[in-house]
């Protein structure tokens, strides 16, 4: 009697589901990484403008108002790779009134979030930039101080350290 032998191996149909799991498990994984990565950029941002809250209280207290401008001896540090960038190529703007003596500093973050920091209180917010971050302390027609600006030769300025 004569026993027929089967080939070993996988069907193109077993094959073909094998893929499609693998490729579903990979996309599942790339979104919670994404996600992951995001609220990490966010969280660096939001420490960030903490510490820009402590720096420029203390400048308030050395000099009785807060800043018109920032300097790199003030010590702001700015978690550089959790920036995103606005309309304008700015990813942290810096506005003073002297009038009525208060400032606003609006951040990106690079998962596209916009934060800031309006006289001590740090907070979400609609995308802001330009004239539009200024006119939230009074002020019109005023650029924010840029932290870092897009042009030709990008750079971030000496004052975000």
């Amino acid at each position: 009697m004569l026993v027929k032998q089967r080939d070993a191996g996988f069907t193109i149909v077993e094959l073909l589901i094998v893929i499609v799991v693998i490729g579903i498990l990979a996309a599942i994984t790339i979104v919670a990484y994404s996600g992951i990565q995001n609220r990490a950029y966010d969280a660096a941002v939001k420490s960030d403008l903490a510490n820009f809250v402590n720096k420029i209280e203390l400048a308030k207290v050395d000099s009785g108002t807060y800043p018109a401008t920032l300097t790199s001896s003030m010590g702001f540090g700015f978690s550089k790779g959790s920036y995103g960038q606005d309309f304008q190529g700015r990813n942290v703007g810096y506005c003073y009134n002297s009038s009525n003596d208060t400032y606003i500093l609006m951040a990106v973050s690079k998962s596209g979030n916009y934060f800031k920091v309006q006289n001590t209180a740090v907070s979400s917010s609609i995308p802001m930039y330009g004239y539009d971050v200024c006119s939230q302390i009074g002020l019109s027609s005023t650029q924010p101080q840029a932290g870092y600006i897009a042009t030709a030769s990008p750079q971030w300025y000496a004052w975000t350290n």
